[in-house]
């Protein structure tokens, strides 16, 4: 059925109004999937699957987001370990305490809540194993690809199934100003035989007139609408061929819809997102023409022509025929080669394509582009280098973890019966910014340690003047180190000074009593003797 004979009040006219809106944003993913991945939104989506997508002139852009989409996934969702930590909050530890009673033994105490620790930890460890089995990370990957390419992916986990990853094509979102979400709408594909016999039946009947009689496998478009109402739910609705299904009356609270809408940086007042590809869209073009230019360049370059003196005595056709070592008669200069002064065009090109590439591979966090070409490229200057790009891109890492992995571990623990959330358990994201941040604050303290080194190079006339601690006080304040964390209280330096000095005391008397014990011995063999 075509969009304008689509009946009004039915999924499939909503989607043909909703998908109308987003034609703009189809059109740019279409041309950025083409500098980079061209399979993550091709040109024709009917092409057959032998068929070589159009590609790029240059690797770059392919390079650059296969890279950073792993290093975002690896970022966010660390493989064999849980992206998120269920902890007791303060209330609730107060609530348990005042439970046990105020006379209760404070190692009974603790021990029960190592045990909800453990339990928790153990709840952890099943998400991670459920999102395993449902294939997560590979299609997270894809998501990643989604979302710096063209901006949006859809995330869906339907229970008990693999997950899966929507573009731009198969699915539609609304949202208010704020950025919230109020309805996405999905379109998929399903062969007819696939349905339930009632439903068959009904879609035999409501067949449209003109349209083929239906068979195993003819395609029927399904489309699913979810909207949130009033009472705050998302609510779902499919239809197949005009013909509604039945749902049960599916529902779900925000936290815990499956269908998640991922955008990699969204506008307000915008409904989809736009991806980083769009925002170095300029140097992905500036290298698709500049590659382009080199090869057409580098074609003309390796035609050879050669020109023969036409008063010469060489015979081209002879010459062409002969085998290599042969003789002819002719001299010096009768065939010459045409040369083509194109060098320096050349490397002006090259050097061009080398700057474009240097700036998508500072966005990208393609480190290997970056290091300079030399003979000594220290250690720390990679790391220091790798540390700055990581955290160029720390909004990013923060804007995910608000709208993926804090949805992704709602829903997982939803999927495997966790009933702590209601009692106010809620998981915490330890990855992404977070690890990123104590990244930066171990950086600190590594500079404020080696900046206390400077002491060393203080003149001994100076030394004695300078202060140590408030020469640390100072180093800390100024690197944003917490240094009192790392300092002895004046409590703990007394009882420090005073476990050293009986430690003294205890070998000075050691030692005493071993002096005894040598005299006396040496007296008694004296008096063997």
């Amino acid at each position: 059925m075509t969009a304008p004979t689509a009946p009004k009040h039915t999924l499939q006219h909503r989607w043909d109004k909703l998908d109308g809106k987003k034609s703009g944003f189809k059109y740019r993913s279409e041309q950025y999937a083409r500098w980079t991945l061209p399979f993550l939104f091709p040109y024709d989506t009917k092409a057959q699957e032998t068929t070589e997508r159009q590609l790029s002139n240059d690797s770059i852009g392919a390079r650059a987001v296969n890279h950073l989409s792993n290093k975002v996934v690896t970022t966010l969702f660390r493989p064999q370990a849980p992206f998120f930590r269920l902890s007791l909050s303060q209330d609730q530890k107060k609530k348990i305490k005042a439970l046990t009673g105020s006379d209760a033994d404070p190692a009974e105490v603790q021990a029960l809540m190592a045990k909800i620790d453990d339990e928790l930890n153990g709840t952890e460890r099943q998400a991670i194993e459920h999102l395993d089995m449902v294939a997560y990370r590979p299609q997270a990957t894809f998501a990643a690809q989604l979302l710096i390419v063209t901006g949006n992916a859809l995330v869906y986990h339907p229970e008990g199934r693999p997950v899966q990853v929507f573009n731009l094509r198969d699915y539609c979102v609304v949202r208010d100003l704020s950025g919230a979400v109020i309805e996405i709408m999905t379109r998929e594909t399903k062969a007819f035989e696939t349905f339930h016999p009632d439903v068959q039946i009904q879609l035999r009947t409501h067949k449209a007139s003109g349209q083929n009689e239906y068979v195993d496998d003819t395609d029927v478009t399904v489309y699913t609408q979810i909207k949130l109402e009033d009472d705050g739910k998302f609510y779902a609705k499919q239809e197949a061929g005009c013909v509604e299904l039945d749902t049960a009356e599916a529902s779900w609270p925000a936290k815990t819809l499956p269908w998640i809408p991922l955008t990699w940086t969204l506008v307000r007042g915008e409904d989809y997102g736009r991806g980083l590809v769009e925002d170095y869209a300029g140097a992905f073009h500036a290298i698709e023409v500049l590659t382009q230019a080199i090869i057409n360049l580098a074609g003309i370059m390796g035609d050879l022509k050669f020109l023969v003196n036409p008063a010469s005595l060489v015979d081209v056709d002879a010459l062409n025929k002969s085998p290599a070592g042969s003789y002819h008669s002719g001299k010096d200069g009768d065939v010459t080669v045409i040369k083509l002064d194109k060098m320096n065009d050349a490397q002006f090109i090259l050097s061009m394509i080398e700057r474009y590439e240097k700036q998508i591979a500072q966005a990208f966090l393609l480190n290997s582009t970056l290091t300079r070409n030399a003979e000594r490229v220290t250690a720390e200057e990679i790391r220091m280098q790798a540390n700055e790009l990581e955290m160029s891109v720390g909004g990013i890492y923060s804007r995910l973890a608000l709208q993926w992995q804090s949805p992704t571990a709602y829903v997982t623990l939803d999927h495997i019966k966790f009933t702590g959330i209601s009692q106010g358990i809620v998981p915490q994201i330890i990855t992404g910014m977070d690890s990123l941040s104590r990244q930066g604050e171990i950086e600190n303290v590594s500079q404020w340690i080696a900046a206390l080194g400077m002491l060393n190079n203080v003149p001994d006339n100076m030394l004695g003047v300078i202060n140590p601690l408030k020469f640390a006080a100072y180093l800390g304040t100024n690197l944003q180190v917490e240094y009192q964390k790392f300092l002895f209280t004046q409590a703990e330096l007394q009882t420090r000074q005073e476990q050293q000095q009986q430690q003294l005391a205890q070998q000075e008397q050691m030692k005493a009593s071993g002096a005894v014990a040598a005299e006396a011995g040496k007296a008694a063999v004296q008096g063997q003797r």
